[in-house]
């Protein structure tokens, strides 16, 4: 994928949303997006939201529609009682499954699923005290994942690790098998700037990801 494409983003009123909105006119790739509400801020010109839910299946085939590419970057907020990720996702792979949309990055964390060896042992500790702790949640993060992985699109699961915001600018490291643990995290910038980059590179098409800076 080159430049000048448009991206459908869903959760683009979120923090990390909003970073791919600031990084997405560097990139030179037009956003479409989905918000529950109007934003309060004012849109650049390469961005367009929808107002409408993740459940509504109408609202989200119309923001998938004319998109070349779909980013999920959606997730439930503190105190984590949310349970609606992996609905959300199954009307995102319907709709692009109609309007033939194959490419989809979605952003999970580091803490979702089956946890394989490159994750701390402290992190899975965290991992397994969330679960009992919010167990409604953490199966449905982790069925968002499977229904990724089933979706038959070109997908990519990007798995982060603690999120933050700040300007300090490190390269980003990425790979399936990448360590990660507690003390682990990355900047949403630079975060924003790896999703657009892989649309590009398309390095790990099929693959689970762990990134970190």
């Amino acid at each position: 994928m080159s430049a000048g494409l448009t991206v459908a983003v869903f959760g683009v009123s979120g923090r990390t949303g909003d970073a791919l909105v600031q990084a997405a006119q560097a990139h030179g790739l037009e956003l479409v997006g989905l918000a529950r509400r109007p934003l309060v801020a004012p849109l650049a010109s390469h961005v367009r939201v929808h107002v409408g839910d993740l459940a509504d299946l109408e609202a989200v085939h119309e923001v998938v529609r004319g998109a070349q590419a779909v980013i999920c970057v959606f997730g439930p907020r503190p105190p984590h009682r949310e349970v609606f990720c992996a609905e959300a996702t199954e009307n995102i792979i319907a709709a692009m499954r109609t309007t033939g949309t194959e490419r989809l990055l979605c952003q999970t964390g580091a803490m979702v699923g089956a946890l394989p060896r490159n994750v701390s042992r402290p992190m899975r500790w965290m991992a397994h005290r969330f679960a009992r702790a919010r167990p409604q949640v953490a199966a449905d993060r982790a069925v968002q994942e499977r229904l990724v992985r089933a979706s038959r699109l070109e997908w990519t699961l990007v798995k982060p690790p603690r999120l933050r915001t700040g300007a300090t600018r490190r390269s980003v490291r990425a790979g399936p098998a990448l360590p990660v643990g507690l003390l682990a995290s990355i900047r949403r910038s630079a975060l924003a700037d790896f999703l657009f980059d892989e649309l590009t590179a398309e390095r790990f098409v099929g693959q689970a990801v762990y990134v970190r800076d």
